[in-house]
Formats: C-alpha cells, sequence, structure tokens
C-alpha cells in the first residue's frame, strides 16, 4: 500500500466507527434509558479507536475519537473538551450573519477546535 491508501483506509476506518458510535449515541438518547445528562461519556471502543459522545438541548451529536491507546486523556478531560466545543459552536450560531441551516463558518470555532485538539 502507499501512503495515500494508507491514509485514505484509516479515513474509512474512523467513519465507520463514528457511524457506530452515532447509533450508541441514538440509543442512549431516544432508548428506554434516557439521560437528561449532555455528556453522555465513553460510547464503544475498538482495537483502535475510543469514542465519547455528547448531544446539545437542541439534539446536536457531538463526537470526540480518541486513539485506544491514548491513557494521557481522563474523563473530566473529555467532559471539559466537550464543554468549550458547546460554548464555541453556540457562540457561532450567535453571529448575526450566520444563516440557520446553513454551513458554520466561523474563526473562534475552527481556532476553538484546533486549540483542543492540539492537546
Amino acid at each position: 500500500l502507499n501512503v495515500n491508501e494508507k491514509e485514505s483506509s484509516r479515513r474509512f476506518d474512523i467513519q465507520m466507527f463514528i457511524y457506530c458510535s452515532l447509533d450508541i449515541v441514538d440509543e442512549k438518547v431516544f432508548g428506554a434509558n434516557k439521560t437528561l445528562e449532555l455528556y453522555l461519556g465513553p460510547l464503544i471502543s475498538d482495537q483502535n479507536f475510543k469514542s465519547f459522545g455528547y448531544v446539545t438541548s437542541t439534539n446536536v451529536k457531538m463526537i470526540i475519537v480518541t486513539e485506544i491507546g491514548d491513557t494521557s486523556l481522563k474523563d473530566q478531560d473529555i467532559r471539559s473538551m466537550f464543554k468549550r466545543l458547546h460554548n464555541a459552536y453556540c457562540n457561532s450560531l450567535s453571529n448575526p450573519f450566520y444563516v440557520p441551516g446553513q454551513l458554520i463558518k466561523s474563526r473562534v470555532l475552527d481556532e476553538t477546535a484546533k486549540e483542543i485538539f492540539a492537546t
């Protein structure tokens, strides 16, 4: 395999993992054991990745995927990441120039996400 095929394969693996994680989010949000907590905690893990979920009060689903070997992130760190990301998301929606339903183009949201995930 050349580098592009490896990267493409990994991207596909991550996308499939995210889809599986979204199924778990739906089960937690709409299932019999509904939770009022926005942070859903760890969702699913496999031999490569681990995912965590967060659902806003308007039912926007957020997923953070980490590599399974990354033990530096604690549950409280992930919760804090989601809160910061949620605040940046809300601020970007509060922009008077944002048109609901359109793609969000926010420098502040992009910078916040880069800052969060750089650690």
